[in-house]
């Protein structure tokens, strides 16, 4: 995973609402450039996004041979040409995603300048807004994968969106021409946009067609979920009065997908060996910033590991159930203590069984 590939990408709802019709490559070269904004700057004064053409060769896993540089500029021509409607409650935005680019003779760079007229749905976004991880986009193939993800994306706290047909490809880009036949419209573009995300990407769900009079009029699309498990190994490391904190829950997440389960396990015993007074705080920031790295907890249990090994705790090893007393369990071939114990249970070696579980 290439570290743009790591950045968010952070729109409006109405932004990723809107109407415009754009290839896989343009697509996947504008969010490119909208990860590297940050949404807390005060205005789009630095509109400038300066990008090495290295850089979105590697992202875009460049393999068609000759000059790249030649065919992203013809993608900068289709960005600044390309019309986009953003529909709000109070008022319709048209405007080009750029409104300019430059790049210098034998430089290696392109700067792109955002359109002014979208600093509303790109920046200071409180509420109303749609965020994903770049790398979530960057194996599909289908332009209409990206967008269907997006619209998914953000009715993913919802858990299901339901789109009328026409509506549906105006918000992907078809014209009115294109795929006249509910069949090959379903063949062609629903199904393998369905295929491409429920496996490449981070989110799973289900679709049904809404018919009226044998004929579809819609498409329902419903169990959105995350895919991001948060594992029993990382679960017994969180400390016990935090493991339904929805902040920490979303930070686990987060980092379970960008940077896999040894490393939060890794950054959750460094922040209970340091046992801080703003726990999540400071878990944040070791995540963030990649405190204690090669960090290996000692054998002596951590504050707040054990919090969830009460008297009475199932602890569950191959297949076998244990019951838990004073830290320590007892199986067919001995003690296991506190020490060893916690070692398995960050290896994911054990887990503990939560009475919901059971």
């Amino acid at each position: 995973m290439t570290e743009q590939e790591k950045q968010p990408v952070i729109q409006s709802n109405p932004l990723v609402n809107a109407q415009y019709k754009l290839d896989l490559i343009e697509q996947k070269v504008l969010r490119f450039v909208i990860s590297m904004i940050r949404p807390d700057d005060e205005k789009l004064e630095k509109r400038y996004y300066r990008i090495e053409v290295k850089d979105l060769e590697e992202y875009l896993g460049w393999e068609k041979g000759g000059e790249i540089f030649d065919y992203i500029k013809k993608v900068a021509d289709k960005l600044k040409s390309t019309t986009i409607k953003v529909i709000k409650p109070t008022t319709t935005i048209v405007t080009s995603w750029i409104a300019s680019y430059e790049y210098p003779r034998n430089k290696g760079w392109i700067e792109f300048e955002i359109s002014s007229k979208l600093e509303s749905e790109l920046l200071k976004l409180k509420s109303q807004f749609t965020q994903y991880y770049l790398k979530n986009i960057s194996k599909l193939k289908s332009q209409y994968s990206i967008r269907l993800y997006e619209l998914l994306k953000q009715y993913l706290p919802f858990g299901k969106r339901e789109i009328e047909i026409e509506d549906l490809k105006v918000m992907l880009g078809i014209g009115k021409g294109e795929y006249k036949l509910f069949a090959d419209f379903k063949k062609r573009v629903i199904e393998k946009a369905v295929k491409e995300i429920t496996t490449k990407t981070d989110i799973e769900f289900k679709i049904k067609h809404i018919k009226e009079a044998r004929k579809v009029v819609a498409i329902l699309f419903y169990d959105i979920q995350q895919k991001t498990y948060i594992p029993p190994s990382i679960m017994s490391l969180i400390p016990k009065k935090y493991r339904e904190n929805k902040q920490i829950l979303s930070i686990v997440r987060k980092f379970i997908e960008l940077m896999g389960e040894k490393y939060v396990i890794e950054k959750l015993n460094y922040t209970n060996s340091r046992n801080p007074q703003n726990w999540i705080d400071y878990f944040y920031k070791t995540c963030e910033q990649n405190w204690g790295e090669g960090y290996v907890p000692g054998q002596q249990p951590l504050t707040g590991v054990f919090e969830a090994l009460e008297e009475g705790t199932t602890i569950e090893i191959n297949g076998q159930r244990y019951t838990s007393y004073g830290g320590t369990i007892h199986t067919e071939r001995g003690v296991i203590p506190p020490g060893l114990l916690q070692r398995m249970l960050t290896e994911g070696k054990a887990r503990i069984v939560h009475p919901n579980n059971a």
